[in-house]
């Protein structure tokens, strides 16, 4: 029996102490600010809950000293601003309410959960940095700014920001080696910053919002699983950093459709595993070895825009296409291409300089047509490891002299070309103007790289324009033509009202300086609209057009002829308008890439202009009360101004049928 109440004493003595150790490490206190240093007098604490306030002592007494924490409850608290003097953590003296200060959790590996108040708006740098064991957290909805490293080296899996963050730190989620997920649709601007995701080898799902405009330097380094980045709407991306993808595991980049995007950084993605790139015509910086021996990457369609290209830029590639046609390049740096297995290319008659060892090594070469009529300078060694001895140099008749006498040049069997023979058959005639007219409207690919007739790094009307000049013997020299993009030309139509099941004909006006000899156009057309004919008027009557769908919605109009067409303003073309049962109404045609070449070859870009489109049904009737009085004026759907300062009663008798702008308001005549 004795022996029955010891054992039983020594049980009851035995819960005890456990009991007064779980109390020991699970502390739940309400605290003043500056005060919890005082309320928790165990430092070994493993659960920590507090409700009242804290302010940035009370965090820089958990940085300091609760080194044993796993969970930390904060729901409960708020964070009040604290100023003073002397400074408390990192350096700084004022620390904002609402806001995590820096450290605060710095380094703690065993802290596993954190839950912060539901108002926090700022987490403070590196607050949870080397949290080894935190792998989730649920951001506060209300949270705006998140601070260098916030999150670095910890153990996250996943991330999904809220909406309202309108500031990202540096490294902020970088070396998370555990994170596999990331959407970031911002309801503001946003940009990623440097090293935001560097290192997190296992990251694979990236979303972005549209509102994400930048990706800094490192943004995604070393991201080794990610094959891809998608973008939630259109993708208004500007700039992408220094190494932004270097070393990741990246197969495909959207650059078509990065439409903003304006400059990608050095290395950017060197070492990556992209395979292929088109860059959209705004992507006019494209940094030094930004592709950089990325081994899966086997075609680069360049950007006709770009006038350089960047040392190391392909080198180290499985690029085998022509990576200079279509360009206007007057400079191709260091190494560019090196040891590439480029098989043509056909340099702009815009090149200047070729940079040391840029094509050494491109032991596939087999063809190189040179348009320059003044021999490109060349660094050391350009051609290095190329038999040129084996392969045709094709300069424009009336050079070879000069290649021939020119170091590193004459290396080549070089040989001219008849300057205009699109398609090499030894003749310039009107097959070659034919070849160009079906490429514009998209009927023919074929001599795509000859039928750039002056190298100017894009085919159009201008290139037609040329052939006529030499079979009329005007003319013989490449690119002599200028283009003017100041020119007061000016091309409009009337907007219009049209139902599903009809047809409307839009008289498109064009008032020129100069008579042209060849022309072009593109017509973007909204749902459910198309276009089912295209007829010139008296003003174009000895001119040869024709139309046709290049994409989905889009059409191209070409008009060509050896003369310049009549008069100086009017209607020049009847495009006949056809609506489905698709178009809703109230919708925009856009009619761009106008251009206008002179018998001179002078080419005239002409601004785009836009008609408003709209239903009888779809569009509000606002009726003009006959009996107000006062001043308005009257606009059209392009911003011209029609009439100023006429009755409001009066403002849109005798217009024709369209939309209109009366007194601020959009106003149908039928």
């Amino acid at each position: 029996m004795k022996r029955h109440i010891l054992y039983m004493k020594k049980i009851l003595l035995t819960l005890a102490l456990l009991a007064s150790a779980t109390m020991a490490w699970a502390v739940q206190v309400e605290c003043s600010p500056g005060n919890l240093k005082n309320l928790v007098d165990d430092t070994s604490v493993t659960t920590l809950v507090v409700t009242g306030q804290m302010d940035a002592r009370d965090f820089k007494f958990i940085s300091d000293e609760l080194d044993a924490l796993t969970s930390v409850d904060l729901s409960g608290v708020t964070i009040v601003g604290y100023s003073t003097v002397e400074p408390l953590i990192n350096n700084e003296a004022s620390f904002g309410a609402d806001c995590i200060p820096p450290l605060s959790f710095a380094g703690k590996n065993s802290l596993a959960q954190v839950t912060l108040p539901s108002n926090t708006r700022g987490i403070g740098m590196a607050a949870f940095a080397g949290c080894s064991r935190l792998a989730s957290f649920t951001f506060p909805e209300s949270l705006d700014s998140i601070a260098d490293y916030a999150f670095a080296a910890t153990k996250l899996n996943q991330v999904t920001l809220p909406q309202g963050v309108q500031h990202l730190g540096e490294g902020a989620f970088s070396n998370n080696t555990n994170l596999t997920s990331v959407t970031i649709v911002p309801e503001g601007k946003l940009e990623l910053p440097a090293r935001a995701f560097e290192g997190c080898t296992r990251l694979v799902t990236v979303m972005l919002g549209t509102n994400v405009t930048a990706m800094g330097d490192r943004a995604f380094m070393g991201t080794t699983s990610l094959t891809s980045v998608s973008i939630e709407g259109s993708n208004n991306i500007k700039q992408l950093g220094d190494r932004a993808f270097l070393g990741s595991g990246i197969t495909s980049f959207d650059f078509e459709n990065a439409l903003r995007l304006r400059s990608v950084g050095d290395w950017a993605f060197a070492q990556s595993k992209l395979a292929s790139v088109a860059t959209a015509l705004g992507t006019n910086h494209l940094g030094k070895g930004a592709f950089y021996y990325a081994p899966s990457l086997t075609s680069y369609v360049p950007n006709r825009q770009c006038d350089s290209i960047a040392p190391m830029f392909l080198a180290g590639t499985q690029v085998e296409n022509n990576v200079t046609y279509n360009t206007a390049i007057r400079y191709i740096g260091d190494y560019a291409f090196y040891n590439t297995p480029v098989q043509t290319l056909i340099l702009p008659n815009s090149l200047q300089y070729i940079g040391t060892r840029a094509m050494a090594g491109m032991t596939h070469l087999g063809s190189l047509t040179c348009y320059a009529l003044d021999v490109p300078q060349l660094g050391d060694e350009v051609w290095a490891g190329i038999d040129q001895s084996t392969i045709p140099l094709m300069v424009v008749e009336g050079c070879v002299e000069k290649y021939s006498g020119a170091a590193q040049w004459m290396g080549f069997m070089i040989q001219d070309f008849l300057f205009g023979d699109v398609n090499r058959d030894g003749y310039v005639n009107a097959t070659d103007i034919t070849i160009i007219y079906n490429i514009l409207l998209g009927a023919a690919y074929e001599f795509m790289e000859t039928a750039n007739v002056n190298g100017d790094a894009v085919i159009s009307s201008t290139d037609i324009t040329i052939i006529y000049n030499i079979l009329l013997g005007i003319a013989y020299a490449p690119g002599r033509g200028k283009s003017v993009s100041d020119s007061s030309d000016q091309m409009s139509a009337e907007d219009f009202v049209i139902e599903a099941g009809e047809t409307h004909v839009m008289e498109v006006e064009l008032v020129n300086d100069a008579g042209f000899s060849a022309m072009q156009l593109d017509i973007e057309m909204p749902q459910g609209l198309s276009i089912s004919d295209v007829t010139t008027t008296d003003r174009a009557k000895d001119m040869i057009m024709g139309f046709n769908e290049i994409e989905p919605g889009k059409w191209r109009i070409v008009m060509h002829s050896a003369e310049a067409m009549e008069g100086n303003e009017g209607t020049l073309l009847n495009i006949t308008v056809k609506a489905d049962e698709t178009f809703g109404g109230n919708e925009t045609i856009t009619v761009s890439n106008i251009q206008g070449v002179e018998p001179s070859e002078l080419t005239h870009y002409i601004d785009d202009f836009t008609v408003e489109v709209g239903t009888t049904t779809g569009v509000k009737d606002i009726n003009i009360d006959s009996q107000s009085t006062g001043p308005v004026d009257v606009y059209n759907m392009n911003g011209q101004l029609l009439r100023q300062g006429v009755e409001r009663s009066q403002a849109t008798q005798g217009l024709p049928q369209g939309l209109y702008i009366v007194g601020g308001k959009k106003v149908i005549v039928r």
